[in-house]
């Protein structure tokens, strides 16, 4: 196992010990599963360039297609009860290939809707799976794991078939009405 797999597991124990404390110590924990959400978002991307005026594709006949579909499925659990609320968000996502055939697929640029294996040719799916754990402590917000970021130095991108997502330690604070204070490392 390596630093990354043995890093992240540490976080969800770390993270479910503490919750089975604060509810060991009396504190109700009914905001955890009521304050959790589910949702799936089913999307399709079809991607179609037109090479004109004699540019070259990838594919060598003048234009590229693909066509794939994306599930991304995502958990976001409320908070324990008590001064101290932890919490997990998890992510699950799958990236099909409906159509893209030999002499299609290959946007050109920096543009693939699907991943190439090491023959060229766009792979059948791809996935990937998250999960970051987080604490509340009044009104500061701290997140450890795979997050998906909204500030004005850095944000997800979510352009693609499937988002983006980023691995590190995001701090927010709203203590001050009309002022949003946010920090991290990714």
């Amino acid at each position: 196992m390596n630093n990354k797999a043995l890093f992240g597991l540490s976080l969800i124990a770390l993270s479910v010990s503490a919750g089975q404390a604060a509810m060991a110590a009396g504190e109700k924990g009914e905001g955890f599963i009521e304050g959790s959400s589910l949702t799936i978002l089913n999307r399709n991307l079809y991607f179609n360039r037109d090479f004109r005026k004699g540019q070259s594709s990838s594919s060598g006949n003048g234009y590229s297609e693909e066509w794939a579909h994306g599930v991304i499925g995502r958990f976001e659990s409320g908070y324990t009860e008590g001064t101290v609320g932890f919490g997990v968000d998890a992510f699950a996502m799958l990236g099909l290939k409906l159509d893209t055939g030999d002499g299609r697929s290959g946007a050109g640029g920096s543009v693939d809707v699907m991943p190439y294996n090491s023959l060229g040719q766009a792979e059948d799916n791809y996935s990937k799976l998250g999960g970051a754990v987080k604490t509340r402590f009044m009104d500061t917000e701290i997140k450890a794991g795979d997050v998906f970021p909204v500030s004005p130095v850095v944000q997800y991108g979510d352009a693609r078939l499937l988002p983006e997502s980023f691995r590190g330690i995001t701090v927010a604070n709203t203590s001050v009405e009309g002022l949003s204070l946010q920090g991290g490392r990714l």
